[in-house]
């Protein structure tokens, strides 16, 4: 007869059974007493990296996130620099500075090209940033010519006795005396300026340079012709075909 014994050693239950040798299975006895194992918690597969292709691995490269946002911001603050023309004429050689919007622009490309890279996108980020590049430059000459020409109040004193029909020499350096803090804040200011616009013409190349080096690596779709593939497949089958015959023919 079969006997069973049940043995908890260290939590863990050890169930012995003797079975006699005519029998050839039997049941175990106090199979309640046992406990069934928790079964392991599933492991979280680790996804998969996806893999880019040559074009967008080159574009990002160069940081078009990053440089896009150096763009966007060095636009608004030249966006918001020109609307002191609307203060007064004498600051109209500021209003220039709104080209700064080019810099909005090309920078909101990049961003999206960096975000979802397609070819149209990087096409569209070196056309902007070649403009911005230009624009940047232009911004460079334009701010250098604005510091060395003249002092700022000298420009607004000329229109303050434009206005009072007394434009003489001597009314004008007295008036720029008093509005010396004037070409301290403005100085400043413009100064401030050309070191944005030189950063910006260097974002501008640096993501021009790497647009068009992916754009270089574009592997375009070559798109058949269902006729035309039947035709390569007609082509393929009487080749294989050819060859089968002169194999029997020499055997």
């Amino acid at each position: 007869m079969a006997s069973t014994s049940v043995t908890t050693i260290g939590g863990v239950v050890v169930v012995t059974q003797v079975i006699p040798k005519d029998e050839a299975s039997i049941p175990l006895q106090n199979a309640g007493r046992a406990t069934t194992p928790a079964p392991p918690p599933p492991t979280k597969t680790p996804p998969s990296p996806v893999k880019m292709d040559e074009m967008t691995t080159t574009f990002m490269r160069g940081q078009p996130h990053a440089l896009g946002v150096v763009q966007i911001i060095i636009g608004l603050l030249c966006i918001l620099f020109s609307l002191t023309a609307a203060y007064s004429w004498s600051m109209i050689a500021y209003s220039p500075f709104a080209l700064g919007a080019a810099f909005v622009v090309s920078g909101s490309v990049s961003v999206a090209a960096g975000r979802r890279t397609s070819i149209t996108l990087v096409w569209g980020s070196l056309v902007s940033n070649i403009v911005s590049v230009l624009i940047g430059l232009a911004g460079v000459s334009y701010t250098c010519w604005l510091l060395a020409e003249c002092p700022p109040s000298y420009r607004f004193c000329d229109y303050q006795s434009f206005n009072q029909f007394a434009e003489t020499e001597h009314l004008r350096s007295r008036c720029s005396q008093k509005l010396w803090a004037l070409d301290v804040v403005l100085y400043g200011i413009i100064g401030l300026f050309l070191v944005l616009l030189v950063l910006q013409t260097c974002v501008t190349i640096v993501v021009c340079v790497f647009s068009a080096k992916a754009i270089r690596l574009h592997k375009p779709c070559v798109m058949v012709d269902h006729d035309d593939y039947r035709g390569l497949l007609t082509a393929a089958a009487l080749e294989h075909n050819s060859d089968d015959a002169l194999l029997d023919v020499s055997s």
